[in-house]
């Protein structure tokens, strides 16, 4: 049985926060993952609803990567 876009989404958006949250998160490389899956998911199922959940992860974390850059200036 396959998983639903939804479903994927959902565990992929789920596997980013734990990492996140574990400290072993690497921005630029989770955004590579992050971004292959989000265009594998549009290939199969273009205009599926839930592939907007993980383009707003994308967003969230290029902000949060972009303010914490900042900082460190």
């Amino acid at each position: 049985m396959r998983a639903s876009v939804a479903e994927i989404v959902r565990r992929t958006i789920r596997h980013a926060r734990r990492l996140s949250k574990e400290g072993g998160y690497d921005w630029p490389t989770a955004r590579g993952a992050l971004t292959k899956i989000l265009a594998d998911l549009e290939a199969r199922s273009p205009g599926d609803p839930s592939l907007e959940r993980l383009r707003q992860v994308i967003e969230r974390g290029d902000r949060a990567w972009k303010l914490r850059e900042d900082e460190t200036k």
